[in-house]
C-alpha cells in the first residue's frame, strides 16, 4: 500500500510533486469502511485515487515515473555502460543536464518504509532506504552516495540488515554505478528479511501500469483457462456488469501452417527459432476465446475476436480486479474509461471498493461524473495542468474550500478548479485569411 509519491524533473514534472494517499480524518461518510485502509485509529489510507487534467497536462508522465521506479528497484543492468532509461524535465537548460529525484512511503506487513532515489541519464548519484514504524523510531536501512571528488558510489548499511562485512563487501561488488542495491540485492548470494521484504513490495504488490495500449485480454484469458475458480470470477464479473454473457469456455485446435502464417510472423517480429520450429512441425496450436450470449432463443457461443472493444476492455479488466481481490496490490490505470460507457467505468469502481480489503487504484480519466458519486471523497480527486513554463502541477480537490452540498463536477466545468483546456477560436484559416 502507498502513503504517497514525490517526483522531480521527470519528463513534464519539473518541480517536486507529490501524490498522497493519506486519508483525511476530517472527511466522513457511512461508507468508511470501503473507501479506506486502516492502519490504525487515527491513519488510514485511501483505496482510490482519480487524476483529472486536460490532454497532454502530464497525467501519464506522474504514472510512468512510478513505473520507472519499479523497474529501477528490480532490475540490474547487465554493464555500467548501459543507461538508467531517465529522461528529465527538457524546458530547461538546467534541468536537462540535472538527475531526477523519486521519493516513496509505502506499507509492507504492515511495515512502513520510505525509498528515496536520485539518478541521471548513466548513473545513481544517491539512494536511501528507511523504516518508519508508526509512532516509532526510524531506522536506517542503507545509504548510497557518491563520492564528491572521485565520484565513486558508498553504500553504507544499517545494523536492521544483519548484514556480515562480507555480505557487504559482496553487495557492493555487484551493485552497478547506474543499478540500485535492490536489484543487485536480487543478484546476489546474501540474505537480509528486510530487503527480501521491501522488494516484495516492488516485485508483487506494485503491478505493471495499465494503458489503453495493453492487451489485457490475452492476459485474463490464460488465467481463465488455468484455474476453474477464475472461469467462475469472470461469468460472474460478466454478468454483473450486464453483458448478457452467460458462459465462457476455450475452444482449443490446430492450424496448418502455410506461406501467408509465416509472413504475418515473420512481420510481428516473431523469432527465427520459433518460426523454424512451426515450419518444422507444420501445425500450431490456436486457443479461441468463445462468449456465451444468453438470449431469448437460447444461449449462442461468440468469438472473441467479433466482441466489441467495449466488452473485451472490461473483460480483460476483470483480470486486474481479481488480482487486487485476491492479496494487496497497487495498480495504476490510465485512460479507465477508454471503450467503456461512464456508467460501467463507476459500477466496476463500486465492485472493487466493495470487495477489496488492502488493494489500491490510482487511475486517470475525463469521465466527469465519477466526481459526484457518493462514494468519491474530495480527498480522492486530483487535478494537473501545466504552468507557464510547461511543467506539470498536480493538485488535490481537498485543497479547495468546496460545500459538501455542491458537485465537484460542475465548479470543474466551468474552471474554478483549473486543470482544463484552454480553447482558442474553432474558426480555421480560408482562401488566405487567418483567425485567432
Amino acid at each position: 500500500m502507498i502513503q504517497e509519491f514525490t517526483v522531480q524533473n521527470f519528463r513534464s514534472i519539473r518541480d517536486s510533486q507529490t501524490i498522497s494517499f493519506l486519508a483525511n480524518n476530517k472527511i466522513k461518510s457511512d461508507s468508511e469502511e470501503y473507501l479506506t485502509i486502516p492502519i490504525d485509529d487515527n491513519f488510514k489510507l485511501l483505496k482510490v485515487g482519480v487524476l483529472y487534467g486536460y490532454n497532454a497536462s502530464g497525467k501519464s508522465n506522474l504514472m510512468e515515473a512510478l513505473e520507472f521506479l519499479r523497474l529501477l528497484a528490480q532490475q540490474s543492468p547487465d554493464t555500467k555502460d548501459i543507461g538508467t532509461g531517465f529522461v528529465p524535465f527538457c524546458f530547461d537548460n538546467k534541468t536537462v543536464d540535472e538527475p531526477g529525484f523519486f521519493s516513496i512511503t509505502f506499507f509492507v506487513n504492515e511495515h512502513r518504509y520510505r525509498y528515496q532515489i536520485s539518478v541521471g541519464k548513466k548513473q545513481f548519484y544517491t539512494e536511501q532506504l528507511e523504516y518508519l514504524p508508526l509512532g516509532g523510531r526510524r531506522s536506517r536501512v542503507f545509504v548510497r552516495s557518491v563520492q564528491p571528488e572521485s565520484y565513486i558510489m558508498t553504500t553504507s548499511y544499517g545494523d536492521i540488515c544483519k548484514f556480515s562485512t562480507t555480505d557487504k563487501l559482496i553487495l557492493n561488488g555487484n551493485t552497478l554505478q547506474n543499478g540500485s542495491v535492490l536489484a543487485a540485492y536480487l543478484k546476489t548470494n546474501v540474505r537480509s528479511e528486510i530487503l527480501d521484504e521491501v522488494l516484495t513490495f516492488f516485485q508483487n504488490v506494485l503491478l505493471p501500469n495499465v494503458t489503453p495500449k495493453v492487451l489485457l485480454q490475452q492476459w485474463s484469458m490464460e488465467r481463465f483457462t488455468q484455474n476453474l475458480e477464475y472461469k467462475d470470477f469472470y461469468i460472474n464479473f460478466m454478468k454483473k456488469a450486464d453483458f448478457q454473457i452467460s458462459d465462457l469456455h476455450v475452444k482449443a485446435d490446430e492450424l496448418d501452417v502455410n506461406d501467408t502464417m509465416v509472413k504475418k510472423l515473420q512481420l510481428q517480429g516473431a523469432p527465427e527459432f520459433l518460426i523454424s520450429e512451426i515450419k518444422k512441425s507444420g501445425k500450431v496450436k490456436n486457443q479461441k476465446l468463445l462468449f456465451t450470449h444468453a438470449t431469448t432463443n437460447g444461449g449462442y457461443p461468440l468469438d472473441a475476436v467479433e466482441e466489441s472493444e467495449g466488452t473485451m476492455r472490461y473483460f480483460g479488466l476483470g483480470g486486474i480486479l481479481r488480482e487486487l481481490l485476491s492479496s494487496p496490490h497497487f495498480v495504476c490505470i490510465d485512460e479507465i474509461e477508454s471503450s467503456l460507457h461512464p456508467a460501467l467505468v463507476s459500477f466496476f469502481l463500486q465492485t472493487f471498493l466493495l470487495n477489496s480489503d488492502s488493494s489500491q487504484v490510482f487511475m486517470t480519466t475525463h469521465n466527469q461524473s465519477l466526481m459526484d458519486q457518493d462514494y468519491m471523497r474530495k480527498d480522492m480527486v486530483w487535478f494537473c495542468e501545466k504552468d507557464g513554463y510547461g511543467a506539470s502541477q498536480y493538485y488535490c480537490a481537498d485543497e479547495f474550500k468546496v460545500h459538501k452540498n455542491i458537485h465537484l463536477s460542475n465548479l470543474y466545468k466551468i474552471g474554478k478548479l483549473g486543470a482544463v483546456p484552454s480553447f482558442g477560436s474553432p474558426f480555421m484559416g480560408r482562401e488566405g485569411h487567418e483567425y485567432e
